[in-house]
């Protein structure tokens, strides 16, 4: 098959041409960017041994192929994604909430193309595997919601739950490329804070997957890939009992694992989220999940949902 990366300069569209390079299933990849239009992908993504060469993005170009990866920014992807006929993987968040005004409200636009919301399936495999198989858009979740989700959701569907707290904390690849150097120098400075305490916008797509008002705060971390969270949740259910849930749920699920403690070098460059934890002091229930924001928070969940829309076994192709 063939495939389209448009936007491949930033980090998910590298991450997204090293994994279709490898693809036992992808034959062909091609690349857009605007910024850098006919210039070497190696060039840019210096990580990446690759003959490629960005070219303008050109519809027709994109729908020549079975599939295209769209990685422009939030606000820009609809615009995109109206041109294509071809099966699509939105990595944006113009298609995953539901609610277009909630869109509007934190995203601080009008949606052009709310019919397109309407057909769009809501990338999370665990979940909705089967809509994602019949799907010709796909909107992928952003990584916040993919750590977050994983790790609430079976909780708050088997137990009765009062309030949950999730506090994230992310490595600086989250932010994107444009600010770098800033966000580099914040590593090496050993930093850390939070930051959009109570307005990030993943946090309306979190309480729409979860199905409940989710307390979530955001913190940037002195790393550069990975998720790291942990879930407050208040209920006396008891933690045996929780973990069990978790194993009936995960069982069968590739790019799930339960482990005692979850950390983010244990997930980086993969596609697996690790949930843990599962410990109560009588008033909460404490449960951990880590993964790589950038493989299955982005580009690796991309290629599971690739996977599954052309039949594919879903694990091929990723680690």
């Amino acid at each position: 098959m063939k495939a389209y990366v448009v936007g491949g300069s930033g980090y998910t569209g590298r991450e997204l041409i090293r994994i279709l390079e490898s693809h036992p299933k992808v034959e062909e990849v091609k690349v857009s960017s605007t910024r850098f239009s006919g210039k070497k992908v190696s060039d840019v993504h210096k990580t990446l041994t690759t003959s490629l060469v960005f070219e303008e993005f050109n519809a027709s170009s994109a729908n020549s192929c079975d599939v295209a990866f769209c990685c422009v920014p939030h606000t820009k992807a609809m615009e995109i994604v109206s041109e294509l006929e071809t099966k699509v993987i939105d990595l944006s968040a113009d298609f995953r909430l539901k609610d277009v005004s909630v869109y509007e409200k934190f995203y601080g636009v009008k949606h052009s193309n709310p019919k397109l919301v309407e057909n769009a399936v809501y990338g999370l495999p665990e979940y909705y595997r089967k809509e994602i198989k019949d799907a010709r858009i796909v909107a992928n979740p952003g990584c916040y919601p993919t750590a977050v989700v994983l790790a609430v959701r079976p909780l708050i569907e088997s137990f009765d739950v009062q309030s949950v707290i999730a506090d994230a904390k992310s490595g600086v690849s989250g932010a994107g490329m444009v600010k770098e150097d800033e966000y580099q120098k914040f590593v090496g400075d050993e930093n850390f804070k939070a930051y959009k305490l109570t307005t990030h916008q993943h946090a309306p797509e979190i309480d729409q997957e979860v199905g409940f008002p989710v307390f979530f705060t955001p913190h940037l971390a002195p790393f550069d890939q990975g998720i790291f969270t942990t879930i407050h949740a208040l209920t006396l259910a008891n933690p045996q009992e929780v973990k069990r849930c978790y194993e009936e749920k995960y069982k069968d699920e590739p790019f799930v694992k339960l482990v005692k403690e979850p950390d983010v070098a244990s997930v980086r460059n993969t596609n697996m989220c690790q949930i843990g934890g599962f410990e109560s002091d009588g008033k909460r229930c404490v449960i951990t999940s880590a993964i790589d924001n950038l493989v299955k928070g982005a580009s690796g969940q991309a290629v599971q949902n690739m996977n599954l829309m052309f039949g594919f076994k879903e694990t091929i192709g990723l680690v």
